[in-house]
């Protein structure tokens, strides 16, 4: 069975004021329209429709509102400018489309219509009541959380799944992009049961040997729990990247030592993200019960009501939560978690560190390179040192519903470093990583063979992975719309020759 499923994000508080929030979070998604491959057709037996939604009342925009074509998993998401463009099978022409937004209720338009002038869609906000949720316990959220954990077995798929998925990476130094690199992939998905084993995965997947290794090569440091399941899988399927790191740091610092040989300055070029797109599915805490999802741990957070709405006509609750203490790390993350008020799943949250954890669990490493005799002579140091820390981290995680179960749809990290050490100047890096599934398989699913495993590891780089530029696949595959965060960066990128040629070039 083939299970093509539709967005689900993090939800707002409000349907009109709210919605701020929504958007706030979600213009971290930003990405465009990412195809499933069960959708390629060839134009003579295609139709594209295109249209911006609106807020009915006020005429905004209304970015990643859930587009779907009625009785089918066919559908994309709206861009930050409420904005959509989907290509679909004629057979379609007299379907109609559905357009979902939380706080909003369900609007329905046939093809033909939007296929004509009419190029603006309407959203009514919802103006439903939503009660309050009766719970007998003195925190009566910490409760919903707790049966929202409970009936995780009841709603999340407890056998393996196949996820087609699409992965991609920037780095930003300082104000400019200068990284780039997505991979369609797939990932042989473990079910979501008690037997993740924390320890075992965590020693598979820091792998680190110096000896098969360049010295200078060290990779971000990650967040502690971006470590994939020792049982899952992945596998590249097709690979893009583009570097223009050297025209924006490299360069710069070298003209001021003038001597330095800028071949010799690899730490800079060799702090990738490591452990490729498996590497995100760490943040899944609903598969691992980790952290405020952890029945054991998450009394020392504090749960209250954020705000109360409805996503496709289904009334939901947010529900924020931080440290109960906030001098200790017993609890070291603050953020929301949006919880389908019927089923009681959690269909999405977001977290980030509260400012005790930023102070308290930066995690660094180290990279030293020999320096050019040239610059020994006057600096008196025979060794150049860096150390790169990750100071903040943020993190969006939503999921999917497909007939009673829910699915992993989407991760977001965002991580921030600073680079400092001798000769050269201080820099920052932002490194911006996303998953995002495509599709689901869950009939006669198989591990993948070993010779097709990308090993997810955190100093094994999908940058340095070699694979052929496929163009073809690529055409076919998906469309990265210039807008936001991946607009600036494809713009910073294509400064030195288009991304086309600078793909063509890479293997």
């Amino acid at each position: 069975m083939i299970i093509l499923i539709t967005p689900r994000y993090l939800i707002t508080l409000k349907p009109q004021n709210l919605a701020i929030l929504f958007i706030c979070i979600c213009s971290f998604f930003g990405i465009g329209t990412t195809q499933s491959i069960a959708q390629k057709k060839t134009k003579s037996e295609t139709l594209t429709i295109e249209a911006t939604v609106l807020d009915k009342d006020t005429k905004d925009p209304l970015p990643f509102t859930n587009v779907i074509v009625e009785n089918t998993s066919i559908g994309t998401i709206t861009n930050e400018d409420g904005m959509f463009e989907l290509t679909i099978s004629k057979k379609y022409e007299s379907s109609s489309v559905i357009f979902s937004f939380v706080g909003y209720e369900n609007t329905s338009i046939t093809v033909k219509k939007i296929t004509g002038a009419n190029k603006k869609v309407y959203l009514q906000t919802a103006s439903t009541s939503l009660d309050e949720i009766i719970v007998t316990a003195k925190n009566k959220y910490k409760e919903l959380i707790d049966q929202a954990i409970a009936l995780i077995p009841k709603n999340y798929a407890q056998n393996p799944v196949k996820l087609e998925t699409y992965y991609r990476e920037l780095t930003k130094t300082d104000t400019n992009y200068t990284k780039f690199s997505d991979a369609a992939s797939t990932i042989y998905y473990t079910g979501y049961d008690p037997d993740f084993d924390h320890q075992i995965s965590n020693t598979d997947y820091i792998q680190f040997n110096r000896l098969e290794k360049n010295i200078n090569q060290v990779p971000f440091p990650e967040p502690e729990e971006f470590i994939a399941d020792t049982r899952d899988q992945a596998k590249i399927v097709a690979l893009r990247k583009s570097n223009n790191l050297k025209d924006y740091k490299i360069l710069e610092q070298s003209k001021k030592l003038i001597a330095i040989d800028t071949s010799n300055l690899k730490w800079l070029e060799n702090n990738d993200i490591g452990g490729g797109p498996l590497r995100l599915t760490g943040a899944d805490k609903i598969k691992r019960l980790e952290d405020f999802l952890d029945p054991k741990i998450n009394n020392n957070y504090l749960f209250t009501l954020y705000g109360k709405s409805s996503y496709d006509d289904r009334p939901i609750y947010i529900i924020s939560f931080k440290p109960k203490d906030s001098t200790s790390l017993k609890a070291k993350y603050l953020g929301e978690i949006t919880i389908d008020e019927e089923n009681k799943a959690i269909i999405g949250y977001q977290y980030r560190l509260t400012k005790k954890a930023k102070k308290r669990l930066n995690r660094r490493f180290a990279a030293q390179l020999k320096t050019p005799k040239s610059i020994e002579k006057k600096t008196k140091k025979a060794f150049i040192t860096r150390v790169t820390s990750l100071k903040d981290y943020k993190v969006y995680v939503s999921f999917s519903k497909y007939q009673d179960k829910w699915y992993l749809k989407r991760i977001k990290a965002i991580n921030e470093y600073t680079n400092s050490g001798d000769l050269f100047e201080d820099y920052k890096v932002i490194t911006e990583s996303e998953l995002v599934v495509n599709s689901v398989k869950t009939d006669s699913i198989h591990r993948l063979s070993p010779d097709e495993i990308y090993k997810a590891n955190f100093s094994n780089f999908l940058f340095n992975y070699h694979m052929p530029y496929d163009i073809d696949f690529w055409k076919k595959y998906s469309t990265l719309l210039p807008i936001g965060v991946v607009g600036k960066a494809l713009e910073d990128l294509e400064t030195k020759g288009s991304l086309e040629s600078q793909f063509l070039g890479k293997q």
